[in-house]
């Protein structure tokens, strides 16, 4: 019989060498999506004799809402272990277009999560609370605030990474995956995604959240202001500011 002590100090040896949580799950991640970017596609770039997906959407998206995440949790008192986890977990099991599957991402990242965290340093007394934050997290619009403040969050930085500048550089990486695209299919689509983003600014759950979601909101609404002057009128002056050149 191995004597208490010793069992108490192979257990904290154990734990010692848990494998750090962020590192786990960046890695669970980046291996599903780009595995499930290159299918998409149909085509890779051969990099160091490694094959690489001509853009991996979904985790770049990913990588976006955590950064949000990790700037929000500290505004509204939320436990950024949790909105971070669930954060890099929460379409860690979400296919691009897939048409032969119904979309349950949210209900099978959730079940995922306890594997992916396994052996690593996450607190299991948190766990539930991130499969809790990944399986709120869907849709465009909400008729009641989330609960707790770590679903909320993740809610919030989920959506918030769908607007502004870094939104615009996704969508136009993805959308010729999609299907044929040309300038007047991205202002046509992206006026109409103004509609949509309208209903998620004013969705937000946080005071924060809802504040930079209308600065991101007023920036596309600019953009795609400016975007349909140059592509439909080009000869009429601009409703727009000029910039201002700096001075020397």
């Amino acid at each position: 019989m191995i004597p208490p002590k010793a069992q108490a100090k192979g257990r904290k040896l154990k734990e010692s060498v848990r494998r750090p949580w962020r590192a786990r799950c960046e890695e669970d991640l980046r291996a599903f999506t780009d595995a499930d970017s290159i299918r998409f596609w149909g085509i890779a770039h051969q990099v160091q004799g490694a094959a690489k997906p001509i853009f991996n959407y979904r985790f770049e998206h990913t990588l976006a809402a955590v950064k949000l995440g990790r700037w929000l949790c500290p505004l509204v008192d939320a436990d950024l272990d949790v909105v971070e986890c669930a954060l890099w977990l929460h379409d860690c099991r979400k296919k691009l277009k897939d048409p032969l599957t119904k979309d349950t991402h949210a209900m099978d990242a959730s079940v995922a999560v306890p594997g992916i965290l396994k052996g690593t340093d996450f607190p299991e007394a948190k766990i539930a609370a991130v499969r809790h934050a990944i399986e709120h997290h869907v849709g465009l619009r909400l008729t009641k605030k989330l609960t707790p403040i770590e679903t909320a969050c993740v809610w919030d930085c989920d959506k918030l990474s769908k607007l502004g500048a870094a939104s615009l550089i996704h969508f136009g990486c993805i959308s010729g995956a999609f299907q044929p695209i040309t300038t007047q299919d991205i202002l046509v689509r992206g006026e109409a995604w103004l509609d949509l983003c309208e209903g998620i600014v004013a969705s937000m759950n946080t005071g924060p959240g809802k504040a930079e979601a209308e600065r991101r909101l007023a920036f596309l609404q600019t953009h795609y202001q400016q975007l349909s002057h140059e592509w439909r009128e080009p000869m009429r002056a601009s409703d727009l500011e000029p910039l201002q050149s700096p001075v020397p």
